[in-house]
């Protein structure tokens, strides 16, 4: 990435989920209002010629994906409030609406954004430039995770962590090394205290999907590649489950895609689908 411009796939993510507040059928996945214009759109008629303009690998699916594990996050994280979690801490938050649109939720919950730095500060100009206030309980907290530990991140930050705290980390993974992932994860383990809980996505190998389901992942490693920021590290289901006992959580639970199917998307109208290599994670610290 360059270090004077914002994550362009964080600029996608938003786009595309934009895209599925535009485009599909009701009821939303995700109303994510605020997508479209923190994506940089002042009109739909501009997100409309973007899209055109942009051949996005597998449009229908992927606008899924992103809208989905947003959704599965969020509704986990209600879940964990109901229990006594206090504090929602976003890893890689890019434009995440998450804190402007669940003022439900912010009256028991402080949320902490953590990203890159140069992302972050792209994003809270753009948020100001819209004339947005941040809501009051939303904390920025930098973090440039090839160099420097997610402990020492949300140490500087002040976070207690004697409170049940709920994380989440959405499309990020494959932009690190694997050694960096496990890093975080195994930090987030030592952090939290009991019953706190992670929600993560992660990518497949290739080789362990078929036909054009491995092609999908291939070309979006490739998509990613082309703008500087390329797929680092790929992980097998069974192997990331060793790695999270290994690390001291307890509960796993795997979402996989047919899985999630059945949760979110049975019975819909506009045959919204996921790719096969969607997975995802919740696991809590034992």
């Amino acid at each position: 990435m360059e270090q004077r411009d914002p994550s362009r796939t964080a600029i996608t993510t938003a786009t595309l989920r934009a895209a599925h507040c535009l485009l599909d059928a009701e009821p939303k996945i995700l109303d994510d209002r605020f997508a479209r214009s923190f994506a940089g759109f002042g009109s739909d008629d501009e997100l409309l010629k973007e899209l055109n303009r942009v051949a996005v690998p597998d449009f229908r699916r992927m606008r899924t994906l992103f809208a989905l594990r947003n959704r599965y996050a969020e509704d986990e994280l209600t879940k964990a409030i109901e229990h006594g979690t206090s504090q929602y801490i976003i890893l890689g938050a890019g434009l995440d609406s998450f804190a402007y649109r669940r003022s439900d939720l912010l009256g028991s919950l402080d949320v902490f954004e953590v990203d890159h730095p140069t992302s972050q500060a792209w994003k809270r100009t753009r948020v100001a430039e819209l004339g947005i206030k941040p809501p009051q309980r939303l904390h920025y907290v930098p973090i440039d995770f090839e160099r420097e530990t997610l402990t020492a991140g949300l140490g500087r930050a002040g976070i207690d962590f004697s409170d049940r705290t709920f994380f989440s980390w959405l499309g990020v993974t494959q932009y690190l090394s694997s050694g960096t992932v496990l890093a975080t994860l195994g930090q987030v383990a030592e952090l939290a205290r009991s019953r706190s809980e992670i929600v993560f996505q992660f990518i497949v190998p290739a080789s362990t999907l078929a036909g054009e389901e491995s092609s999908l992942v291939t070309a979006l490693a490739a998509r990613a590649a082309a703008v500087g920021e390329p797929w680092l590290s790929f992980f097998e289901p069974d192997e990331m489950e060793a790695h999270l006992r290994e690390m001291g959580f307890g509960e796993v639970f795997h979402l996989d895609q047919q899985r999630a199917t059945e949760r979110y998307l049975l019975g819909r109208t506009d045959d919204l689908r996921l790719p096969a290599y969607f997975h995802m994670i919740k696991a809590s610290v034992a």
